[in-house]
């Protein structure tokens, strides 16, 4: 089971958002090397909405399986992942943790009817043996190996903190930017850095960087910013110059195609020294990476249609296995008027609610359960439509009359309001 490889921002109009605490103290001690995904700020993006549809297009049976039988979906159940690595050649030394919501007992069904057998560890249910993943609840879940992962559960109850400053550096960067890393190991520590080392060249420079880090940031341009510490002031000035001389060095595996494409990229890279810091810093349109992106699948048809011809719906959303009417998506680079955001992200918008009135003969009956509504959230915040995706027929109605009271925190795409489909979830418990 994989979940889309994609840190922390706004989730909340106008407020930030820092990595989750809990999340950072189940990671590794040891940790020399982080890096997160918002999901919730991505989503809201008209990149993320070109990534959301794009994604559904491809053909992928294992999403499929994710979607369509075990009823999660990455694109809009994932909250944040945050990725913890001691930073050296083993490749079992770093867990991801990720914040989401998870109907852990269908995967547990879907794994055992493939014939895997689930292990408990404290009264964490853990599937698979290589690459395995814990949901300690619905909402956390937890991959890597056997010992790591028990360590993770073991940190739940005795949390642990990882070194100062690269907490420090975790804290400002996941504030800041909706996907981020750092690197307090060298890189010539770090596995990917063997090829480099190996070889003599210019980029040789590159495995004397001491730590790293940086960060993206989505919006009407896609922002990238990036830092390394050499060794020397002198190294610094050596790794800013390899990195100006890459545009006029793209080139030469060809002059059209992706690699004119990716010249052009290179070029609008900015790069600077400060001591032995070199800075870079890259703004690009995002419709300009969406046409980059569309051309890199050739063969495959484009995501989104020209802005005078039929476009197909976008794929349904899929919570809890229902689907909800939605909008057509916009062509590329126009803000939608509607988008799609999962159950979690809306109840964190949610301003005023009222309770349901637990009908009488349901309380007679003794029935309790949770009614699903597919819901269309207005520009202004007020719910504008509501379905039933499913819940026993003697709760529905108390519970669609409350929701039509519900007031939502607007949503804005680019300082724009736009309205939302997603489902919202309505208990009814009895008293014991």
């Amino acid at each position: 089971m994989r979940l889309l490889p994609f840190a922390a921002a706004t989730v909340l109009a106008g407020s930030l958002h820092a990595a989750d605490p809990q999340l950072l103290s189940l990671a590794m001690p040891d940790s020399r090397v982080m890096a997160g995904v918002n999901f919730e700020q991505a989503v809201l993006s008209p990149f993320g909405q070109f990534l959301q549809a794009l994604t559904g297009r491809l053909p992928n049976p294992g999403f499929e399986v994710l979607t369509e039988t075990a009823g999660f979906d990455p694109r809009w159940d994932l909250r944040e992942i945050l990725v913890s690595s001691n930073g050296l050649s083993d490749s079992n030394a770093s867990i991801v943790l990720a914040r989401g919501k998870f109907p852990v007992p269908k995967f547990i069904a879907e794994f055992q009817a493939g014939g895997g057998i689930v292990e408990t560890y404290k009264g964490v249910p853990i599937i698979g043996k290589q690459g395995a993943w814990a949901f300690p609840d619905s909402t956390l879940a937890i991959n890597g190996d056997a010992a790591n992962l028990r360590a993770a559960i073991d940190r739940m109850s005795a949390p642990t903190a990882i070194n100062s400053a690269l907490a420090e550096q975790v804290n400002q960067l996941s504030t800041a930017e909706d996907a981020w890393f750092v690197s307090m190991a060298p890189l010539s520590e770090l596995q990917r850095a063997a090829a480099v080392t190996a070889d003599a060249g210019p980029l040789a420079i590159i495995a004397k960087v001491q730590q790293s880090s940086g960060g993206l940031k989505f919006g009407a341009n896609l922002a990238i910013s990036l830092e390394a510490v050499s060794q020397t002031d002198q190294d610094a000035a050596a790794l800013a110059a390899v990195l100006k001389a890459l545009p006029a060095l793209a080139p030469l595996e060809g002059s059209k195609g992706q690699f004119a494409d990716t010249a052009a990229l290179l070029r609008s890279l900015n790069v600077t020294t400060e001591g032995h810091v070199t800075k870079i810093s890259m703004s690009v349109p995002e419709t300009q990476i969406e046409e980059l992106m569309q051309r890199a699948n050739t063969g495959q048809p484009p995501p989104f249609k020209p802005a005078d011809a039929p476009v197909p719906a976008q794929p349904p959303v899929r919570d809890h296995a229902t689907t909800v009417e939605q909008s057509v998506p916009p062509s590329a680079g126009a803000v939608p008027q509607r988008i799609r955001v999962g159950s979690i992200m809306a109840q964190a918008k949610l301003l005023q609610h009222s309770e349901p009135v637990y009908p009488p003969l349901a309380v007679q009956a003794r029935i309790s359960g949770v009614v699903h509504l597919n819901a269309v959230i207005g520009k202004d915040g007020t719910v504008q439509k509501l379905t039933v995706a499913s819940g026993h027929t003697l709760l529905v109605p108390a519970a669609m009359e409350a929701v039509k009271q519900w007031v939502y925190a607007p949503t804005l795409l680019n300082g724009q309001p736009v309205e939302v489909v997603t489902q919202i979830e309505v208990n009814f418990a009895l008293d014991q």
